[in-house]
């Protein structure tokens, strides 16, 4: 019998709900007073509401390393709230790791975990926030006019029909897909839109809780003076298991340069149509791409699941359901359509976490030699 890759206690990192994920972190934390001369500090970012189970939500800001470090390796999760599960879990492994000395920082880097933007999102198991908002399509300048996205406009009412179920909008979404092709039906849909507040993929008329909150990390880092590597940890799309490493950075910047040497061809570029996911309006990268210094770069670690076709099918239930400032919500189909959907996000199985946590090491692995042997 071969010895599994990764034991069970190493697989325990992944959470059951968004309470044990802040819980087990903020425990790991703890530890780190046992590393000698290790330097850390934690502060919790408040976060109006509450979970399901009446819970304590926040964001948490982790430091690991010498406050003056030259170079930061960026972790952050929950973004998506109900992505978290497997975000908290990465986040959790390399502290643990920590704690138990199988890793070591060496002088001059420093880890920030950004645990929960979303943490809303996290308990409730919704992609979006309370509001109903895609905080991956947020970041946008909301004093200059939205962006328009007309795709999304011609399918809203199919995508969520007022009646007769999803099933009422099939016949209209297929026969957009036929005209345009994959790629423009992807873009129409999961691009971002500013006019719907109910529908998929909407960014808001103003900045969310969790930007405000995001914003305020960012602005303490100093990021012109560092170089940064930063992996934003998501799930859902692409293949089962594997993590895939997507730069939105502008084509030619130095951002995505700077990600192909560090990462290689193992770096793929959306606008360049060699992603899983297509370009987006309003993503979190921006806002860390605009004071971001030379040397830095800004990717998405996501995770695929399962087929798109069915991760659309999911948000077009739990839209049509479970509605912004109905909480909790009433629907009797409510718990089957959370259920499907952290499933989407989330499959609590040994063999997709095991590639996860052994992806997730690699990625790290390379970007803090990227930090050092770029300078």
């Amino acid at each position: 019998m071969l010895t599994p890759l990764l034991s069970t206690q190493e697989l325990s990192v992944f959470p059951a709900s968004f309470d044990q994920a802040r819980q087990a972190l903020l425990a790991e934390v703890k530890q780190l007073d046992k590393l000698p001369g290790t330097a850390w500090t934690h502060r919790s970012l408040t976060y109006e509401g509450e979970g399901p189970a009446g819970e304590r939500l926040s964001t948490e800001q982790i430091w690991v390393g010498e406050p003056d470090a030259s170079r930061v390796l960026v972790l952050q999760s929950a973004v998506h709230g109900v992505e978290g599960h497997c975000g908290s879990a990465i986040q959790a492994d390399l502290l643990r790791r920590l704690n138990r000395g199988r890793v070591q920082l060496p002088a001059g880097l420093a880890v920030l975990m950004i645990h929960a933007i979303n943490p809303w999102g996290f308990a409730w198991s919704r992609r979006v926030d309370e509001q109903g908002i895609d905080v991956n399509r947020n970041f946008v300048d909301f004093e200059r006019p939205l962006p328009v996205n007309p795709g999304y406009a011609q399918l809203a009412q199919d995508v969520l029909p007022v009646s007769g179920g999803l099933a009422a909008g099939e016949q209209a979404l297929q026969a957009y897909l036929q005209e345009h092709g994959q790629r423009q039906y992807e873009l129409a849909l999961s691009g971002g839109q500013y006019q719907f507040e109910e529908g998929l993929f909407y960014g808001g008329r103003g900045k969310s809780q969790a930007r405000l909150n995001l914003e305020a990390i960012i602005n303490e880092l100093d990021c012109g003076n560092r170089q940064v590597a930063l992996l934003d940890l998501h799930t859902g799309l692409g293949p089962y298991g594997h993590g895939e490493l997507i730069c939105d950075h502008p084509i030619g910047s130095q951002g995505m340069l700077t990600a192909q040497r560090w990462f290689g061809d193992a770096a793929t570029l959306p606008e360049a149509g060699d992603s899983c996911s297509v370009p987006k309006q309003g993503l979190v990268d921006y806002a860390w791409h605009e004071v971001m210094g030379k040397n830095s770069c800004y990717l998405t670690l996501e995770f695929g699941t399962y087929p798109l076709a069915e991760l659309l099918r999911c948000l077009r239930e739990d839209h049509l359901i479970r509605k912004p400032g109905q909480q909790p919500f009433t629907h009797p189909q409510s718990d089957v359509v959370r259920q499907q959907l952290l499933r989407q996000f989330y499959p609590a199985e040994v063999q997709w976490q095991t590639l996860v946590l052994l992806r997730a090491r690699q990625a790290i692995q390379l970007a803090c030699a990227g930090l050092f042997n770029d300078c």
